[in-house]
């Protein structure tokens, strides 16, 4: 049997897809767009970057209010290259945007080519269980954990048409079956819930761990699993000759207008309260509305902190929290 050569199968998908892929930039990994084959980084780290851009752009026209009906033209994608923990990000993602049409329409439009390597320092929250392949979604995954060739898996069926086409036959097909085992929260991430929701309501705590933000919002920019946003309407007014839109815009928790509404109040004042928000969201609100934890681990959010604020030491402090 003919050995997997992830050039020549880039190569292949570049002739039908738009291509999104690890990319070396300086000392970075980045996911961007690529061209040619030649461009993908065989670098089995994590990218810097996460994948939500390429479902959930930054800046969207939903419709216009003249009624017209507004043509998105979207391309069939694919998003090579996705670790273990953007892979379970990506659960989440389609759970909370199920019954969203327009990240449906990009969803349904995308390949999703996986690769099966876990960060070592995205290993501290435990969340990857033996039979972890069955609790993701993908079309294809290339397996490295063993030296030498990867191993070559499907989970769906246009995963297996494509490499058919391809001319590659040697993989292994995968079912989906389901986010969590029996669909509640694991064990693990059940005691972590529950060691949040005592600290939650500690003042201190959450100023001491907050002192140093500067609520820039880096952090859930580069979260693969934040996916907050504001609707803003632009343009011109109903009845004019000019055309406003109704935009979606990711945005952040972090941001000064975050939780303001009509009449100046805001609902989170203080930089505790804001980090405090951000913590609930993950650990308590998430997995108890998706059965998953609203963070996989990846440590984007430290990575890119200017300050250095580590999730890992308020994880840790919240577990030895009596």
């Amino acid at each position: 049997m003919a050995k997997f050569n992830p050039t020549k199968f880039v190569e292949h998908l570049l002739k039908k897809y738009v291509v999104f892929a690890p990319v070396e930039q300086g000392d970075e990994l980045l996911f961007q767009r690529i061209h040619e084959a030649k461009e993908l980084s065989t670098s089995l780290r994590l990218p810097r970057n996460s994948f939500k851009q390429f479902l959930l752009p930054h800046n969207e026209v939903l419709f216009d209010f003249a009624g017209a009906k507004t043509k998105k033209e979207i391309l069939p994608q694919v998003i090579f290259g996705l670790s273990l923990v953007d892979l379970k990000a990506l659960i989440l993602f389609d759970q909370m945007f199920a019954k969203d049409p327009h990240y449906q329409a990009r969803r349904q439009n995308t390949l999703i080519v996986g690769q099966c390597v876990v960060p070592e320092d995205a290993k501290f929250l435990n969340i990857f269980e033996e039979n972890v392949l069955e609790r993701l979604k993908f079309d294809i995954l290339l397996d490295h954990r063993k030296k030498g060739e990867p191993k070559i898996f499907t989970g769906s069926r246009l995963g297996q048409k494509t490499l058919e086409k391809f001319g590659f036959n040697d993989f292994e097909h995968i079912d989906f079956k389901g986010s969590v085992e029996g669909g509640k929260l694991d064990p693990k991430s059940q005691k972590l819930k529950e060691q949040m929701k005592k600290v939650i309501n500690d003042k201190k705590f959450w100023e001491d761990f907050a002192k140093d933000c500067i609520m820039c919002g880096k952090c859930t920019v580069a979260c693969p699993t934040c996916y907050c946003f504001d609707l803003v309407d632009e343009g011109g007014e109903i009845g004019n000759e000019q055309t406003g839109v109704r935009k979606r815009r990711l945005s952040s928790c972090f941001y000064d207008d975050f939780a303001s509404i009509a009449g100046g109040e805001n609902f989170l004042k203080t930089k505790a309260e804001r980090l405090r928000n951000y913590y609930i969201h993950k650990f308590i609100r998430t997995p108890e509305r998706e059965q998953i934890l609203g963070c996989v681990g990846c440590l984007r959010c430290f990575q890119v902190c200017p300050v250095g604020i580590d999730i890992r030491k308020i994880l840790e402090a919240a577990l030895k929290y009596k």
